[in-house]
This record gives C-alpha cells, structure tokens and sequence, in this order.
C-alpha cells in the first residue's frame, strides 16, 4: 500500500486489509472498505489512525476467541487501539479549533470507522451516537448547483472527495439497520457505562420504527395506534432499566467516585427526558402549552445539573473542558426552551453561563446565549410572569434549532410561531444570536 510506518502500525493494518475488511464488506459494499477506504488511509491521517485502531483490535478479538470482551467490561481492551483511536478523533476536530474546516466526506468516513469501534468493544450505545451524528450531518448538507459540491455550515466541500456523498449515504442507511435489534435488559447493571450503553440502545431500538413510518415530509401525522404502540414498548423499556439500574445504585451507590456520580446524575437526566418524549407522542398538532405538566421534571433535571457542576467545580474532580457525551448542555437547553416556569427556566440558563462544558458542538456559553435569546422572545410583552400560566400559547415559539459557528462569537437561530392567528399555520424565523 506504501504506508511506512512502525512495525505494529504495519502489523494492524495488513491484519486491516486482510481479515477484517472481508468481514465487514460482507454485509457492506466491498468496493467502498477493500479500496476506496484503504486509499482514504494513505492521505488522511485521521482515517488512517482509525482504521490501525480497528485492525488492531480485530486482532486481539481473534487471538482471543472473542472472550476478551466478557474478560474485561470497562474501559478498553487493547492499549493500541486506544491510542489510535483518540488520535484519530485528534485529528479529525484539530482544524475545527483552528478556525479551519475538516472536509465532510472525512468526518463521515470516520463517523463509520468509529462506530465499528465501539461495536467491536460492545458499546452500542456509542456506535449509535456515532451514527446518529453522522446522519445528522447528511441531513445537513446540501448541494449547490454552481460550484457542483456538496456543501454543509460547519464542515468544507472536498474538491476531490474519497467517497462520493451518495455512496457515504448507503453505508449509513446499512449500519444503521444493523443497530436496531433489540437486547436484552439485564437485572442488574455491572457498570455506569453499561447502563448509558443499554439506555441509549434501546431507545434507539424502540424509535426505529416509529421513525420508519414517519415521513417528515408529509404533513399528516401517524394515526394513533402506530404511536400508542411505541408509546407502549417505551414505557416497558425505562420500567426495566429503571429497576435495572436502581439496583445498581442500591449496591454500588455509596462507594461512587466524583466521576461516577457525575455519570449517575447525567443518566438520571437523560432518563427524565426520555419520559417526556415518551409521554409526548406526536398525535396532534404541536401544542407548546403541553410541556406545562412536565414542570416538576424540569426541576428535577435542572436540580440533577446543578449537582454535575458542583462536582466539576471540586478542587479535587477533574473539570471537563470538552466531553463526547451530551450530559449536561443540551438537556439545559432543552428545559430552557420548553419549560416555561420562569424560576425554573433561569437556573437552567444560570448553569450554562457558570458551567465551561464543551460537549460536541454544544458549548456551555453560547448555548447561555441562546437559551437567554429563546426567553426574551417568549416573554418580550408580558407584564409580571411568575408562572408557566403567563405565559401565553400565542407567545411561544417550537422547533427552536441553533447553528453555532466555531471561533465565531454569533449563532444562528431558527425556530417556529404560530402568532395569533387561527389558521394554525406557524411561520419559520431567523434571527443571529451575537455577543
């Protein structure tokens, strides 16, 4: 292939090339892991450390007859991959911090690559958030006509892509297929990281379908059946992990460490919001007056973030600066906009201005700005709003969707209004947040 590189680093990725691509273009396209990739791997040093990474540890699978994953269940099980694994996610956001661009076609190879990582070590949970992410993305990006590229806000245009857009949106469309059998609960949870994996697997799992039959295109709504049986299935999947994870905590609860309760708070988070979107299925036309009973969750949520931050600011604990996953900044910023308590609302948009949390593209600070903006919408007008009731439906907005820009000091914001009307027809809204 002409890639010079150490010994092990040769090692992993001819065991790459030779035993590992033929499994996984099994059941993907041959043409896009046995060539197109491994040409990727010769240029782009993030895909490249990624794909050692995964070579690496298929290896150490196969040497170890596929045990090792039962062995060890925290953390991972080759030093190696590990290494190249978060060099890969190094080089992969180094130009975003740089007031640079990673091209898209990068990001998304790699959005791959990491997801069959985490599935190798069992953490679906991951490998779902991973391609979730990447999807996103896809979504994202559109094309434009006079320059003939593919074009998306925050990641650049390639003007010689390694894998065609088109040939990136299959890939996904199969891995995302592979995520949604459903696995079974345990009794008992043996780790933090276990519980996260399980929760966010199976939410995964019981909205596939729900997101199959739902055409965002169409403006008609699934009939109530479809959404009364999801609703079903979720509230059975949260009773068990909640009683798989109460047990849990009954056991290992008192010996956490700062970090494994910042964990247990942030799931518990995650959890409550699951329990709105699982209350809140989508059988009418959207009502932002229906978030008012879910005042004393947000409470809990916004009470459940402020013990995250007062461990942060520990002397002792470990501040993260900047975090994978989505533990504390979007949830915030979830309540602020849809809870409309103005006490609860505030201290939610108070942690975010105290907090330094970077998670993904979620930074605490401009995140503030937003949720503070979203506010001074809703309640530019009103006179003395010292509950959910005053604030009334024609002054709400939903849909509220921010664009961040990275190293620049604006956002911009999108989100819907119905006014006061009673067409029922909302009308979508721009504005750019700065500061």
């Amino acid at each position: 292939m002409g890639f010079h590189g150490t010994g092990k680093e040769r090692r992993s990725l001819d065991f790459f090339r030779q035993n590992t691509t033929p499994q996984l273009s099994g059941f993907l396209d041959g043409d896009f892991w046995e060539r197109l990739l491994l040409q990727a791997a010769l240029h782009n040093p993030s895909i490249r450390h990624a794909i050692l990474a995964l070579g690496s540890l298929h290896a150490r699978f196969q040497q170890d007859n596929g045990l090792m994953m039962q062995i060890q269940t925290n953390g991972w099980t080759d030093d190696f991959a590990s290494k190249n694994y978060s060099q890969a996610i190094k080089l992969l956001v180094e130009p975003l911090s740089q007031d640079g661009q990673q091209a898209i076609d990068v990001w998304l190879i790699c959005s791959i690559l990491f997801a069959c990582l985490e599935t190798m070590q069992c953490s679906y949970g991951s490998a779902i958030t991973h391609i979730q992410s990447g999807m996103k993305i896809l979504c994202e990006v559109k094309y434009n006509e006079e320059t003939r590229r593919h074009e998306h806000d925050v990641l650049g245009a390639s003007e010689s892509p390694y894998v065609s857009i088109e040939r990136v949106q299959e890939m996904f469309v199969h891995l995302d297929h592979q995520v949604t059998q459903e696995r079974q609960i345990p009794a008992i949870f043996s780790s933090l990281s276990k519980t996260r994996e399980s929760l966010v697997s199976q939410w995964h799992v019981a909205s596939y379908s729900t997101n199959n039959r739902w055409d965002p295109t169409n403006e008609k709504l699934p009939v109530v059946p479809q959404v009364g049986l999801w609703q079903k299935k979720s509230i059975s999947i949260l009773a068990r992990w909640s009683s798989a994870y109460d047990a849990y905590l009954d056991i290992r609860g008192d010996n956490l460490t700062h970090q494994k309760r910042k964990g247990a708070a942030a799931l518990r988070i995650l959890k409550e919001l699951g329990s709105t979107a699982m209350t809140l299925a989508r059988t009418k036309v959207d009502d932002q007056m229906d978030w008012d009973v879910f005042c004393s969750m947000f409470r809990k949520i916004v009470s459940l973030a402020e013990d995250i931050i007062k461990l942060d600011l520990n002397p002792t604990a470990r501040t993260p600066t900047n975090c994978v996953n989505m533990a504390l900044v979007r949830p915030l910023f979830e309540v602020s906009c849809r809870c409309r308590d103005p006490i609860i609302r505030r201290r939610a948009i108070s942690l975010l201005q105290k907090s330094r949390r970077e998670e993904g593209v979620w930074h605490a600070f401009p995140t503030s700005k937003v949720a503070q903006r979203v506010l001074d919408i809703e309640e530019a007008g009103l006179q003395n709003v010292r509950s959910y009731e005053d604030v009334p439906g024609w002054a709400r907005i939903s849909n509220v969707s921010p664009i961040f820009y990275p190293n620049e000091q604006r956002v911009t914001l999108t989100y819907s209004w119905l006014g006061m009307g009673h067409d029922l027809t909302s009308q979508t809204i721009e504005k750019v947040v700065e500061w």
